[in-house]
């Protein structure tokens, strides 16, 4: 008996002892589900608020970040980062814009969001509905540990749960989210969360929904008396992508809830982790870069994200890159780069003979000196822009807005910084082709057009396919494009002095300043006169003598067009 009596107590004991969530009644954590996008112009700084809100609450706040909607379906190649869980969880939310977000799925009373009748809430009433929160006693402590094993790309949850109250009901829902941060990409408006504004331009997302290992709405618990403790453990077999957007195992979090029914949440928390590293010396390249060329700069800088993917810190690294096929360079790199830790590396002006479009290989070899253990992620290649040569004359600019034009403006600058043509803002309403803009383009020069957008989403984000061409006097486009988020720009540069114009030797022009008539002597069929807007001011049939007092003072371009081709010319009016 006493035998029996000792070994009941000594199992008792190891149980106890094998128990890590607290038996001690606390008060709720928040869990602050937020729905955004990456054409949100708001979402930044809603991302900002919940950080705050997190930050100044250790330990008692789970943020889960969801993308979906329109402002997060991908537009041209911006990457997808929604899942197939999102739009039913914001589905019962009842949310009228964005960003939004739940706390706790609770209905707080008046803190609908726009006069909605759902749970779903202004940013900016997020710190306070938390707050009410973090003051209510909880029914259930969780607890959570996840083990990340980069061998067998297997990612396991343990997770507890503890009753420390009664409820009403009789079962609850246990939710584990697989969250991954440190995400790289495009974000409008994202100047209202300078923190997370990488030095690219970029925007690092973090919190990111990636997998629900229990459901769209949890495992349902039948035993919730208080006092019950359950115990569980999930594993799931990592992807190396969803939705095309790598899935980096090492900056993977795990957040873990339970809820009343697939609404109320009661309590949650994030799991501690571990991450097991395979190899001693693994090098794993993550991102590559390489700057567009100019007129101005016939080298690029190449930029490389790589990380340590082993066990040991990394403390060398050959990086070895080749330009369009041809021999390769080594660049070597030291340091100290610890397990899971990630080191950017920029060469800078790497001189090359460019085509239109270029490529640059990357391959990462001989980490602390040895053989890298995993060679497949030690590849990988960029392109970048060489830059368009355009045949000098009259270029056109076509510009086809969205629906919102009043956003769209743009300029067309010559190598001194002047603008030699503009145009926008433009009328809201419908996709819109504006009316073309000529532009005279002098030989030897290079020009820069740069288009904005001032809400941050471009102009072929779903409201509208918008574009810009620029076609030079040879018919040859030389820029063209439309999605983009803030900003956009194309160089091109123009050679000798092409030959639709060596035929400006044939013609005289004179008075050069002129007050009220010009005269051109040569043989020609019609001449345009341009501004340096690039807006056509006056257009005339072959005539020895045209009358110019109409136009104000300044300097023009003539392009006379003959059987030929166009000689282009610069006159001066001055009255």
């Amino acid at each position: 008996m006493k035998k029996i009596l000792l070994s009941v107590f000594t199992l008792s004991t190891l149980m106890v002892n094998a128990q890590n969530v607290s038996t001690t009644t606390e008060n709720k954590n928040v869990v602050l589900e937020e729905f955004t996008g990456i054409y949100c112009g708001y979402c930044p700084d809603g991302h900002r608020l919940a950080q705050e809100f997190y930050d100044n609450n250790p330990g008692d706040v789970v943020l889960i970040n969801i993308h979906t909607g329109s402002y997060a379906t991908p537009q041209g190649s911006d990457p997808d980062y929604q899942t197939s869980f999102g739009p039913a969880i914001a589905g019962q939310t009842d949310l009228q814009g964005f960003p939004a977000g739940t706390i706790n799925r609770h209905l707080f009373a008046g803190l609908s969001q726009q006069g909605g009748s759902g749970t779903a809430m202004s940013r900016g009433d997020f710190e306070g509905a938390g707050d009410q929160i973090l003051l209510e006693t909880s029914v259930v402590n969780v607890w959570g540990d996840a083990t990340v094993d980069l061998g067998t790309g297997i990612i396991s949850v343990d997770v507890e749960v503890y009753y420390t109250g009664t409820q009403t009901i009789t079962s609850n829902n246990l939710n584990v989210v697989i969250l991954q941060n440190n995400v790289e990409g495009p974000q409008s408006g994202s100047s209202a969360n300078p923190n997370s504004v990488l030095p690219n331009g970029n925007y690092n997302h973090n919190h990111m929904l990636r997998h629900l290992m229990t459901g769209q709405w949890g495992e349902q618990l039948d035993t919730i008396t208080q006092g019950t403790l359950i115990t569980r453990t999930y594993t799931w077999n990592l992807p190396s992508d969803i939705n095309g957007v790598a899935l980096d195992p090492t900056n993977l979090d795990v957040a873990i809830f339970v809820t009343e029914d697939q609404q109320e949440v009661l309590s949650g928390d994030m799991a501690s982790k571990t991450i097991i590293f395979p190899n001693t010396d693994d090098a794993s390249l993550s991102t590559s870069l390489a700057t567009d060329l100019s007129c101005s700069v016939s080298s690029t800088d190449l930029t490389i994200k790589f990380q340590n993917f082993a066990s040991a810190t990394l403390t060398s690294l050959d990086i070895e890159y080749s330009i369009n096929g041809g021999a390769a360079t080594t660049y070597p790199w030291t340091g100290s780069l610890a397990s899971g830790a990630f080191e950017t590396v920029t060469i800078n002006g790497v001189n090359v003979t460019a085509n239109a479009t270029n490529t640059v290989d990357f391959t990462l070899l001989n980490p602390n000196g040895v053989a890298d253990q995993n060679s497949a992620n030690n590849t990988q290649s960029t392109t970048f822009s060489g830059v368009a040569v355009a045949s000098s004359g009259q270029a056109s600019i076509d510009i086809t807005t969205d629906n919102y034009g009043s956003e769209t403006t743009w300029t067309l600058k010559n190598s001194s910084g002047t603008t030699i043509a503009s145009g926008g803002p433009y009328a809201d309403g419908s996709t819109t082709a504006q009316a073309t803009v000529n532009a005279s383009l002098d030989g030897f020069t290079c020009y820069t057009f740069t288009i904005l957008d001032s809400y941050g989403d471009g102009i072929d984000a779903g409201y509208g396919v918008g574009s810009y061409t620029i076609t030079d006097a040879a018919g040859v486009i030389v820029a063209t494009g439309g999605q983009f988020g803030t900003e956009d720009n194309a160089s091109f540069e123009t050679g000798a002095v092409s030959a639709v114009n060596d035929i400006s030797s044939n013609f005289s022009i004179f008075p050069n300043p002129v007050k009220d008539v010009l005269t051109i002597e040569g043989n020609y069929t019609s001449v345009d006169i341009i501004d340096v807007s690039g807006k056509l001011v006056l257009s005339s049939e072959a005539a020895k003598n045209i009358n110019i007092k109409a136009l104000a003072d300044g300097v023009y371009m003539l392009n006379i067009k003959t059987e030929n081709g166009i000689a282009v010319k610069k006159i001066t009016i001055t009255k």
